[in-house]
């Protein structure tokens, strides 16, 4: 689902809040920050308020700084938050625009136990090669190294030179740029 918010003047906080409530596992993949038609020439700051922030004080995270003229827009990849998640407009007057997508995790298992899943599957697909080997196949050769060039004989020398003249003449003919006698 599409997430929006605007931050100004009259609203510098804003808070996400899922969309779904019964739903685990939400996220926010935030997209774009950016400023508004009407904003002032002015820096605003965009800033994440750590969960903890209230408990702890501890310092705002500033994921945006936009000027109309110099940086009006912000696309961002990979930030994924997870609620709650509030958003403060630090310095400026605004308008800006946040826009990301909620994210709903449709597994079960947490990141930690998705890995060791995989990380058994790998081991199960190294299990299943050394049962090869003991029925009897052969086992893959590495593949050598190729061994640095040696020099070319005289003759072969003289082959590749007289094709690349070939090849200079060719093009010398069809150039546009032919020299042309005045008389």
């Amino acid at each position: 689902m599409l997430w929006g918010c605007e931050l100004n003047q009259e609203r510098r906080v804003r808070a996400f809040k899922p969309q779904v409530e019964d739903k685990p596992n939400c996220k926010l993949l935030l997209s774009t920050i950016c400023l508004g038609e009407k904003a002032k020439e002015e820096m605003n700051l965009v800033e994440i308020l750590p969960a903890w922030y209230q408990t702890n004080r501890k310092t705002p995270i500033t994921i945006a700084s936009l000027q109309a003229s110099i940086l009006p827009m912000v696309s961002i990849i990979g930030l994924e938050l997870s609620p709650p998640v509030i958003f403060q407009l630090r310095a400026g007057s605004g308008p800006v625009f946040i826009s990301g997508q909620e994210s709903y995790d449709s597994s079960e298992l947490s990141w930690e136990e998705e890995e060791e899943e995989e990380e058994e599957e790998q081991g199960d697909d190294d299990d299943d090669d050394e049962v090869s080997l003991e029925e009897g196949a052969t086992p893959v050769k590495p593949s050598k190294r190729l061994a640095p060039q040696k020099e070319m004989s005289a003759a072969k020398k003289k082959k590749l030179d007289k094709e690349e003249e070939a090849v200079r003449s060719i093009i010398k003919d069809k150039s546009p740029y032919k020299k042309v006698s005045i008389e």
